[in-house]
């Protein structure tokens, strides 16, 4: 019966490969099956679904759960600025929401890099890769669905750098700027450090007269482009605005003022009986120029270091998105007994040496250390470098043929 098949498999085989040219013991007794073009386009586009659905599934995890995290550490701090006074209750919510669009800048390319790391580990310690090589899926395959899915990930954070992050930044000043003018003076207390939301100016004094309410030995300092005003008071108080809106004045009784600036030496003294310190209005016209709020257009038009560093930083931080999803690919290699998590530290390290390298090169800029090239691009061209060592150095997986597979 055995002999009979075997003889009816041998006919087909004929058959089907059309002249016969002569063929081995091992493809006589196991004949290989020829996969139609059909099927060969259907398996690799599920393929291509399954592993691109694999290494995204855990970016739904770990980026809401690192949003979570900044959103209760933003929180903290926003509600003791409340607690002091100084900010309402009703800018929390906004200026949280608006730290979230922010904060995806940073989060979602760690995210990114993080679940493909533990998407693809996963197939290793399941032994699905070693599956799919079997079946004669080379790992460049793979690696160029990763490419794919992380060339999406860097469209989707050229949007939010290019064009989401001056408008959150833009909000976010507007929002500080008005809670700037609605300090509560009445709930502030004598001994602590007072810091506006935008950080521009620090008040703290001693004391409280327990009659007139006035706030006794003031120190005020003010931070205005590249110069510092410091304000020495005996005694200060908050006067409302004539119209009734605005944040009105803080009048300084007998006040000394020190300016000093970080161009000049030298130092100018004041000394005044009445010093009137008109307080930001949110309905003044002017917040200032703020680089990280200005349009990418106004930043290309710009030769300003400052300016040049901000346009980079929108540039390069796609494509550092888009290489740290390719360098999940080579340290998502994990052995079964070592578990999909093993890689997580590695490549928690390499991302914040490589996003730190990031930081320096755009302070070099600012500071005119480097020059606009290479400017931010080093770091990235670094970790592609990275990138294509370990790849090359990257062992190749062991096939074995259908034969020794029958034999054990």
């Amino acid at each position: 019966m055995h002999r009979v098949t075997v003889i009816k498999l041998q006919d087909r085989s004929k058959r089907d490969s059309g002249a016969g040219k002569p063929k081995s013991l091992e493809e006589e007794k196991f004949p290989r099956a020829k996969l139609s073009p059909k099927f060969s386009r259907t398996f690799t586009s599920t393929l291509d679904r399954y592993v691109a659905g694999d290494i995204s599934k855990p970016l739904l995890i770990f980026c809401p759960a690192l949003l979570f995290l900044y959103v209760n550490f933003s929180a903290v701090r926003y509600l003791d600025l409340v607690a002091s006074g100084l900010l309402s209750t009703d800018a929390v919510v906004p200026l949280l929401l608006v730290g979230l669009a922010m904060a995806l800048e940073i989060l979602l390319p760690i995210g990114f890099h993080i679940s493909v790391v533990v998407g693809l580990s996963r197939l290793y310690t399941d032994s699905e890769m070693t599956a799919l090589f079997a079946c004669g899926i080379s790992p460049m395959r793979i690696f160029r669905i990763v490419a794919v899915v992380s060339l999406l990930v860097a469209a989707i954070m050229a949007c939010l750098t290019l064009y989401g992050r001056p408008w959150a930044y833009n909000l976010r000043y507007l929002l500080e700027h008005q809670a700037i003018a609605e300090f509560n003076f009445a709930d502030l207390k004598a001994g602590h450090f007072y810091e506006t939301p935008s950080g521009n100016r620090v008040l703290f004094f001693e004391g409280v007269d327990p009659d007139s309410g006035r706030m006794q030995r003031v120190f005020i300092q003010t931070t205005s482009g590249d110069t510092v005003t410091i304000v020495s008071a005996d005694e200060a108080f908050h006067q409302p605005s004539d119209t009734g809106r605005g944040a009105g004045f803080l009048v300084c009784i007998r006040a000394r003022t020190y300016d000093f600036s970080q161009t000049e030496a030298a130092v100018s003294q004041t000394v005044s009986a009445e010093l009137r310190i008109k307080l930001d209005d949110p309905d003044d016209e002017p917040i200032g120029y703020k680089r990280k709020a200005a349009p990418t257009g106004d930043l290309a038009h710009s030769s300003k270091s400052s300016d040049i560093a901000e346009l980079q930083w929108r540039l390069a931080t796609p494509v550092f998105a888009f290489l740290m999803g390719l360098l999940g690919f080579p340290l998502s290699r994990a052995s079964p007994r070592e578990g999909k998590y093993a890689k997580l530290f590695i490549s928690t390290v390499c991302y914040a040496v490589f996003y730190n390298l990031q930081l320096i090169a755009k302070s070099w800029v600012e500071q005119d250390v480097v020059k606009s090239f290479p400017g931010l691009w080093w770091p990235n061209l670094l970790l592609a470098l990275l990138i294509v060592g370990l790849i090359s150095n990257r062992p190749a997986p062991a096939r074995r043929t259908t034969a020794r597979a029958f034999r054990g």
